[in-house]
């Protein structure tokens, strides 16, 4: 039997590894929704006036997911979308807070040159509603390997990998009227090797509600999710909602 070389060995290695690589990439898609490209989009840095929007806390329709998961989505998307810089963000996730603040002002309890004062809390002219539908920590996976022949003998080269899937509808409301201006279904998927290939998307944190995902697929799914969701509210927004500063 013909003995495979050093360096052929390192090429199949090579080759079986980057092609592994191609399939690895976490991917998501808007399967509704239209308007520009995401490149369009973000093509150039923005720096002009800015839309008033707000986060309701998704609701969870998926037979999966931690029992945060609803929080948890609004939070990284209130996040992202603050990041963008193209808008102002207002807190509708966490706000009792702020309301209990200014209560507690208005009590008399508190020093009045310090009191949070009451009336001045901005409204939100979008409104952002979203819906977790599919949510799959094991979408399905592969396993398998390649026999090197080496003299008389053989070696073996395996792998295997899990692939994390979600989906989010969302959707952005005008405050004034109720109406729709936009909707969009946002699919994200990823696939971790055993090898350990793949690297975190995004730049926003795992809250702390969803850290039993941190590491794994499905915080990948969950980040691409989270970012192509910016990328369609940004594209979609119409602009005369871009005025406020």
């Amino acid at each position: 039997m013909r003995k495979l070389s050093c360096f052929s060995l390192v090429g199949v290695i090579s080759l079986a590894f980057l092609g592994g690589c191609q399939s690895m990439e976490p991917q998501a898609t808007v399967t509704s929704g239209g308007g520009p490209s995401i490149g369009q989009a973000q093509a150039e840095r923005y720096d002009g006036p800015k839309a008033r929007i707000a986060v309701n806390k998704f609701v969870n329709k998926a037979a999966q997911g931690h029992g945060e998961l609803g929080q948890g989505m609004a939070d990284m998307l209130t996040t992202a979308l603050f990041s963008s810089n193209r808008f102002i963000v207002l807190d509708r996730t966490d706000h009792g807070a702020i309301l209990a603040e200014q209560d507690l002002g208005a009590s008399g309890r508190i020093k009045q040159e310090t009191a949070a004062p009451i009336g001045q809390m901005e409204g939100a002219e979008l409104l952002v509603t979203g819906a977790v539908t599919a949510f799959k920590k094991d979408a399905g996976g592969a396993i398998g390997g390649i026999g090197i022949p080496l003299g008389g003998g053989g070696a073996g080269l395996g792998g295997g990998g899990k692939q994390s899937y979600m989906a989010i509808d969302i959707k952005v409301v005008d405050t004034r009227t109720g109406r729709i201006v936009g909707a969009a279904t946002v699919e994200g998927k990823s696939t971790d090797w055993f090898a350990g290939f793949g690297a975190a998307i995004g730049g926003v944190p795992v809250p702390f509600g969803l850290g039993v995902y941190k590491n794994t697929p499905m915080e990948k799914a969950i980040r691409v999710c989270i970012v192509k969701a910016v990328n369609y509210i940004s594209s979609q927004t119409p602009a005369t909602y871009f005025h406020a500063r």
